[in-house]
């Protein structure tokens, strides 16, 4: 198996977990704001790749980093979650969960475009094609069903916050390529997930996260581990995806999970799958077939 190969693999397992994950984000949501999951899911998961990471080399492999890879580290990740998460959570409220969540899709082109600009990689016809048909698929299995935006949350304003969300995720892909030239994926996300989390913690929508934790903690316990560790597999499993396949690749793969969600839903949930839905998974699959094979 090529690099190549085995980063759209782990691309794929991250948009798998992923999906997993929402599970967990679904059950704790009765508990929980979506700002104070996010803030659990990092120091979570932080503290779960700093343990791996510490077990497996020790505290000296973050003595071997650059200032540089440092930086790229610390700055992408205040843009991925400080700006993108915080404009995407905010664009729900206009658009819908739904809808905004297919605006920020263009995030993977936007991502291929800075790539190809920045780091030199190449969109070829294969790239191009199997980009859009995976993105079109994605676009229709979310917008089903998506509620009517509000107007009076503004719809252009949760649109440009969308789009916004979708160019901060594009350049925190693009910020990630280089420290991963000499940091593998557990070290670096052992030092992103604590940033994240201080990031986090200092938004206003933060407050009283730890008072609702600990009011919480019996009834919710296990979900917080189980989405500990899931949010530390989907996430080194992301990073691998950019670490060994181009990011044009890695950012669409990673952003099916959408596709995964039917059949689980089916499963787990007896949720009806659509035609439109499948016409949606049809491209979705598709699309993947024509990036991987």
């Amino acid at each position: 198996m090529t690099a190549a190969s085995a980063g759209a693999l782990c691309a794929l397992g991250s948009a798998f977990t992923w999906t997993l994950l929402s599970l967990i984000v679904r059950a704790l949501s009765p508990y929980f704001t979506t700002v104070t999951i996010n803030v659990i899911r990092s120091a979570t998961g932080g503290l779960l790749l700093a343990a791996v990471m510490l077990a497996w080399s020790g505290s000296g492999r973050l003595g071997e980093l650059t200032l540089e890879a440092w930086g790229y580290l610390t700055v992408s990740t205040v843009i991925a979650v400080g700006l993108g998460d915080t404009a995407f959570f905010e664009s729900t409220k206009a658009l819908g969960m739904g809808r905004a969540m297919t605006i920020s899709m263009a995030y993977p082109l936007i991502a291929a475009g800075l790539a190809l600009v920045f780091l030199g990689e190449p969109i070829t016809p294969k790239l191009a094609a199997g980009a859009l048909v995976t993105i079109a698929g994605l676009a229709v299995i979310v917008a089903e069903g998506a509620p009517v935006a509000d107007a009076r949350g503004g719809r252009a304003r949760g649109l440009g916050l969308a789009l916004a969300a979708a160019v901060a995720w594009a350049v925190n892909a693009l910020l990630m390529k280089p420290p991963l030239r000499e940091v593998d994926p557990v070290t670096a996300q052992a030092v992103r997930f604590p940033v994240a989390a201080a990031v986090l913690w200092l938004t206003p929508w933060a407050r009283g996260t730890g008072a609702s934790v600990r009011t919480h903690a019996r009834t919710t316990g296990l979900s917080i581990v189980m989405l500990g560790v899931l949010t530390a597999a989907s996430a080194v499993l992301f990073v691998a995806g950019l670490k060994y396949s181009d990011v044009g690749v890695a950012t669409v793969l990673s952003s099916t999970s959408p596709l995964f969600a039917l059949p689980i839903g089916l499963v787990v949930r007896g949720e009806r799958v659509t035609w439109r839905a499948t016409v949606g998974a049809a491209l979705g699959v598709t699309g993947i077939a024509l990036l991987t094979l």
